[in-house]
């Protein structure tokens, strides 16, 4: 089966892929989609028709409401949803307005689907004026205490983890390398991918030049303190290197999710990619960090990645073959309250229509799960749901569009929507010209 091949810096320290062929792959590549996702890096197509304005309307056949949302503020090429909070505010990633026929530059945006200000675009802003332009994986998330963890190339051309509030802005997150830990003094990039709902933790990774081949990949953890300054309190966040000590044959690690137990998810490689093993770090009874454990993979599917975690300790990611020609999702569970043992991969059943393989990658408190799944031509591919009320249940969910995924979903069991297509986002070309949409789950 081909598949399109995206050599991308994994810890989202360098976020503009770079498309090579659509070849079988040569090893197993660690990143939600990085298998099969393609840049912006074209001009924008002449004639483009976007409908770029807020909507919400009726699905005539299940009467699920559904919102468009186009992209920022009229004049954005594309947009890409990656989390939403459960007062339904969807952040992501996506272009201000174009530069020449190509896209603009690359900002963090939010968008609230209700109150009075719904369907207005938030800028987030930058560490500098300038950023990378081009289509980029939309590894963000948001607390429901408003905090946005995400990325932004700093003053020096690195990228660096932000930490964005509306009371602070955007707040430079560093690297390892201000820990002054020598091992770690090459560390001059760094990426933040995710928080918890009480914005209390966020996770990411630090790395060297952006680049997964140069030097350790570490993951890591921010965690906040209170400082006073300038009359007020300000909070200070701490970056600690998650310990993988007990695991050293994975040279490359990404941790993507953390719930308010404080677990965090995540995966890990060695270097010639013959090891992807699903991660999880759990709280250390001492309070004293976090303890590395794999979870189970079956002989049939020796890899696997974790994408998204609940605060019930149920776990959202994908197993694949030792070719990774099938990535099939899985679920999950823990065993005891302690949650230290972990079930074997529950295997997600694929949704009719001819689907060969799937994504699951986002999970809420009362069990959806979302992703996408695709044929084996690649001739579609289209956002899914499960349940973990039912096993046996799995359904492309009906929004209106020819193309798309669903990466996140909240308590209210509105799924965020990634698509293109339909009459709302008609430019016709996956991934080059995306928008950004909602659909409530019944």
């Amino acid at each position: 089966m081909k598949r399109i091949s995206i050599l991308a810096c994994i810890l989202g320290v360098c976020f503009v892929s770079t498309v090579l062929a659509q070849q079988p792959l040569t090893k197993p590549p660690i990143g939600r989609h990085l298998l099969h996702r393609m840049p912006n890096q074209t001009s924008r197509t002449p004639g483009l028709t976007v409908s770029r304005s807020f909507y919400a309307q009726a699905n005539p056949d299940d009467k699920a409401k559904i919102w468009e949302l186009g992209t920022y503020d009229h004049t954005g090429t594309w947009f890409a949803t990656w989390h939403i909070n459960d007062f339904g505010v969807i952040v992501g990633l996506g272009d201000l307005s174009p530069i020449g026929d190509g896209a603009g530059y690359t900002h963090t945006l939010a968008v609230p689907l209700f109150g009075p200000h719904a369907g207005e675009w938030i800028d987030l802003g930058t560490l500098s004026e300038e950023q990378p332009m081009g289509w980029q994986e939309p590894l963000n998330d948001i607390s429901n205490t408003g905090l946005v963890a995400s990325h932004s190339t700093a003053p020096d051309g690195q990228v660096h983890g932000v930490a964005w509030t509306k009371e602070t802005g955007m707040v430079d997150l560093g690297t390892l390398a201000d820990t002054h830990d020598p091992r770690y003094a090459g560390h001059n990039s760094s990426a933040a991918y995710g928080t918890n709902k009480f914005g209390t933790l966020i996770v990411g990774g630090s790395g060297v030049d952006g680049n997964p081949e140069v030097g350790f990949q570490a993951p890591v953890v921010w965690t906040p303190s209170k400082m006073w300054m300038n009359g007020e309190f300000v909070t200070k966040w701490k970056i600690h290197k998650l310990d993988t000590t007990a695991f050293p044959d994975l040279a490359m690690c990404v941790v993507w999710k953390v719930n308010d137990y404080g677990q965090i998810i995540g995966a890990g490689s060695n270097n010639d990619g013959t090891i992807t093993d699903a991660l999880l770090w759990n709280p250390r009874a001492d309070g004293k960090g976090w303890k590395l454990t794999t979870l189970p993979l079956s002989p049939d599917y020796p890899f696997g990645e974790t994408y998204d975690i609940n605060e019930r300790g149920e776990i959202v990611g994908v197993v694949a073959s030792s070719d990774w020609n099938t990535i099939l999702p899985v679920l999950w569970k823990p065993l005891d309250w302690k949650r230290t043992r972990y079930s074997q991969p529950i295997m997600l059943p694929l949704p009719e229509g001819g689907f060969s393989s799937c994504w699951g990658v986002g999970i809420n408190d009362p069990g959806d799960m979302v992703g996408d799944c695709w044929d084996e031509a690649y001739t579609k591919d289209l956002p899914t749901r499960w349940t973990t009320r039912d096993l046996t249940f799995a359904e492309i969910i009906n929004f209106p569009a020819d193309w798309g995924f669903a990466w996140g979903v909240n308590n209210n069991r509105i799924a965020a929507v990634t698509y293109t297509g339909g009459q709302k986002c008609s430019a016709g070309v996956p991934w080059t010209y995306t928008c950004g949409g909602a659909i409530q789950l019944h």
